[in-house]
């Protein structure tokens, strides 16, 4: 596998320092042989990173055609911010993306905020916005066009399903789509880089049922015409 193609400052990545444990990190330097790289916790809690020098750990890149995952080990670790410097053992492997069905203009309560490092993670900041769509994979919102974001800018997003349960994740632009659905406004289009296997099934959990409701009100509708 090339990693040349994703290793770069900059990339969102999630790095799994045990197993089931993940923290969301971004690429701030990769040396020329694409060996050595430095990562930084997106998060304020590095406190809770239980991380040493020697540790075996991955590094899970979520990208749109499925999942790279690259073993390195922990050649050195800072502090305040945390920043691991790490050492790759094996080239990436790559597993093919899970398909999930997309729901248009579902029943969610959506909000989001670009994120640059832990200071950017307050929910404060977040801002509300329609929802184009939504998958197991990501989310569409749509904006203004004065507010469109580059690709590759990582998310602060939460999800309020109908049950009243949030889901928080960390998703990134993958694209912005200008005068879509409507002339004026951008699809604002969000791959969902760091997220909780519990939290994506609960997300296709209430798109199933709302696709369930959706077809039983269709149906009674039919029976009184």
């Amino acid at each position: 596998m090339q990693v040349s193609k994703f290793l770069k400052p900059g990339l969102l990545v999630s790095i799994e320092v045990s197993s089931g444990e993940n923290w969301p990190f971004t690429i701030g330097y990769v040396s020329e042989d694409f060996k050595s790289i430095i990562c930084d916790l997106l998060l304020d809690h590095h406190h809770q990173v239980e991380v040493k020098s020697g540790n075996e750990l991955a590094i899970v890149y979520s990208a749109e055609d499925g999942i790279y995952n690259f073993k390195a080990k922990v050649s050195d670790v800072e502090y305040d911010p945390l920043k691991l410097n790490l050492t790759l053992t094996e080239d990436a492997a790559h597993t093919q993306r899970r398909e999930f069905f997309r729901l248009i203009r579902p029943f969610v309560r959506a909000r989001y905020h670009a994120i640059s490092g832990p200071k950017d993670m307050s929910d404060a900041k977040l801002i509300e916005a329609p929802v184009k769509d939504l998958s197991g994979n990501g989310i569409a919102f749509i904006i203004s066009t004065e507010d469109e974001l580059p690709p590759g800018t990582p998310l602060a997003t939460k999800i309020e399903l109908s049950n009243g349960r949030v889901v928080s994740l960390i998703g990134e632009v993958i694209r912005c789509i200008p005068n879509e659905p409507v002339f004026g406004k951008s699809l604002l289009c969000v791959h969902f880089s760091v997220i909780e296997e519990r939290d994506r099934d609960r997300i296709i959990g209430h798109l199933f049922r709302e696709q369930l409701d959706r077809a039983g009100r269709k149906r009674r509708m039919y029976r009184r015409g």
